[in-house]
This record gives structure tokens, sequence and C-alpha cells, in this order.
């Protein structure tokens, strides 16, 4: 369900308007809920083997400079 109503977001966001900022914004928001998601699995499994949370933690951060990379385009 989430995955379709996605697809409907996106598709109908650009059919609208296909310019640099909408791009940016559904970016923007994908990242954050991915960055939300991610700090969620860390908080819900502690006991995670290291390499797994390290990973999280990076895949997180890279997500979070994505967000801010991509500011000047919104």
């Amino acid at each position: 369900m989430a995955k379709g109503m996605s697809w409907v977001k996106s598709n109908v966001m650009m059919t609208m308007d296909d310019s640099d900022h909408t791009i940016a914004d559904l970016i923007t928001d994908g990242c954050n809920m991915g960055v939300k998601s991610l700090n969620r699995y860390l908080n819900q499994y502690p006991n995670a083997e290291k390499q797994s949370r390290d990973l999280t933690t990076r895949l997180s951060g890279l997500e979070e400079q994505l967000a801010i990379d991509i500011r000047p385009y919104l």
C-alpha cells in the first residue's frame, strides 16, 4: 500500500511540475523517511551486530547529508 501511494504521489507531482524543485522535494522527503526508519531500527535492535549498526549509522548519515546537499534546489 505504501509503495503504491508513494508511486502515485511521485507521478502526480512530476506530471504537474517536473522542475528541479519538485524532484529535490521528493528526494528530501525520501531521505527524511529513510533517516527516520533507520534510526527507529537502531533503537529497536540495540543488540544487533556492531557491523550492522555501523552500516546503518553510516547510511543514515549519508541520507542526512544528501538532504542537506539538495537544499539549494528546493
